[in-house]
This record gives C-alpha cells, structure tokens and sequence, in this order.
C-alpha cells in the first residue's frame, strides 16, 4: 500500500525536505555511473556495517576474513559463471575489503541514510519522505526538521544494530522517514492518506486516517514480517521499527511542535473520489 498524498496544507515551503530529495537522487546518480564494480564499492565504503560499530578493530577484521564480501567470478566477457549445478560462482571481494575500513562507522552511520540499493528503494523512499516530511518539517521549522530527521536515523540504525549487528552494509533513508512517520501519526492523526493498491491490472485508490495507514505500516508491514519473517526479504525492518517510535518519542522534546497547528480541513466523505473509503 502505497501512499500517493494527503490532505494537509502547508504554511511555509519544505526546503529541508525538497533538499533531502535532491541530494539523495543525485547521490544515487553518482552510484549508479560508477564503472565497474563502482556502486558495491560506494556502498561498502560509505554503508553502515553494524558489526564494524559494536566490535573491535582487530575482531572486526577476523570477521572480514571469516565472512568476506563475496562478488560473482565472470569470464572475460563479463558473464556471471556457475558451477556443475547451475549454482553461480562467487570470490572474495578484495575491493569491498579495502572500502568497509576506509570510513569509520561513526560517520557510515549517517552516510549510509543516503545511499540506496536500487531505483525502486529510491523513489519508494522519496515518495514517503516527501508526502509526510513536509508537514512534519512545517511543524518543526527547517533546521530543527534536519536534526530530528539525521536523529530519528541513526536511532533507527542502532535498534538495526542491537538486533542484527552483522557484517552485511546497511543502506537507505528508511530509518529516517520511518521517524518522520512516527513523528506525522501524533501530529496529523486526523489526516487523510490516500493510497494505492495494486489490484491485478487494476490500481484501487484507498483513503484512510493517517492513524490507520501508519499503525498498518508499523505494525503489519514491519513488526510482524521482522518477529516471523526472519529477515528472508533483506529489508532492515528493525531499522524502521527502531526510527518510527523514535520519532514519536523526540517529537515532544522539540518545541516548536508546541505552537498552535494549522486547522485540518473538514473532510467530506461524499467529496472522496477513492475507491475505497474508511
């Protein structure tokens, strides 16, 4: 379920967000034109590896050696090669090696909010951040907007961390926008969201409170598959989980959260143009 906007105005331009946006497209576009091996060696380089945080120097580099990066072997023709039984075939990644220790994880941890792994991971997270990061940014102001968004991160990134403090990179926005969703359901619970469904061919429009859509959200799409799913889809869900009641929490250590908000608009459901209406 896809959000596609919602219904609350507002009252100052969403600078902070809009430029979050940018950066991570053009960040993106950098990754993406790197030759080669380019774009694993930018996410090795500039993702957070857990397990660099939480141990030592010389215990970080025995678990390299112990569970290295691995790349595809190609022929010299640059395809993927396999084994007798159709399994591919895969070598140490001496290029990863050298990028994982080249930036400590006390900055990766902010670097990696940056960085995503694909076209889908970007602009799904782009769409997230920008249809509920400029109310939240409307109610905090720009610069108090940037701090809670790089807070809610790596709050997110260290729950991610105290689950599974593996050697695997960890990249995306995610944990951030997760906190700004966390902060958007105790701002705008009365907000409308209009989602989408893809229903076989046919894409079916949804229009829910903004307490519903967000307690699905947590709840259905990230607390359950990350208690029984066991992390087989490789999505850092404790990430997300970790940054959404992060975001609910330091809402209210920012002051200007205080202030009189914007009246939300009176809905109308007979007006509601969704397929499906709660």
């Amino acid at each position: 379920m896809f959000p596609i906007g919602d219904d609350i105005p507002t009252s100052s331009r969403a600078y902070v967000t809009v430029g979050l946006i940018v950066l991570n497209c053009l960040i993106f576009l950098f990754e993406v034109s790197r030759p080669g091996d380019g774009m694993q060696e930018v996410t090795w380089k500039y993702g957070y590896v857990p397990a660099e945080l939480v141990q030592e120097s010389q215990e970080f580099e025995q678990t390299l050696l112990r569970h290295p990066p691995m790349r595809p072997v190609r022929d010299r023709f640059g395809r993927p090669l396999a084994d007798f039984f159709g399994r591919p075939l895969a070598e140490p990644d001496t290029v990863a090696i050298k990028a994982v220790t080249a930036v400590p994880a006390s900055i990766n941890i902010f670097t990696c909010m940056f960085l995503h792994g694909g076209w889908m991971h970007l602009l799904g997270n782009m769409l997230f951040l920008w249809i509920f990061g400029n109310n939240v940014e409307d109610r905090l102001g720009s610069c108090l907007f940037l701090v809670f968004y790089l807070g809610t991160g790596v709050c997110g990134n260290l729950a991610h961390t105290f689950v599974d403090s593996s050697s695997s990179p960890l990249v995306g926005a995610s944990g951030a926008i997760s906190g700004v969703m966390g902060a958007y359901i105790l701002l705008y619970p009365r907000a409308r969201i209009l989602a989408i469904v893809p229903i076989g061919w046919y894409p079916m429009t949804f229009s829910l409170p903004a307490w519903v859509y967000l307690i699905f959200y947590i709840a259905l799409q990230n607390i359950w598959p990350a208690l029984f799913a066991g992390g087989q889809d490789n999505v850092a869900r404790w990430a997300h989980i970790g940054g959404f009641f992060a975001g609910m929490a330091m809402i209210h250590v920012f002051p200007h959260v205080k202030r009189t908000p914007r009246a939300v608009p009176v809905y109308n459901r007979d007006e509601d143009d969704a397929d499906f209406v709660l």
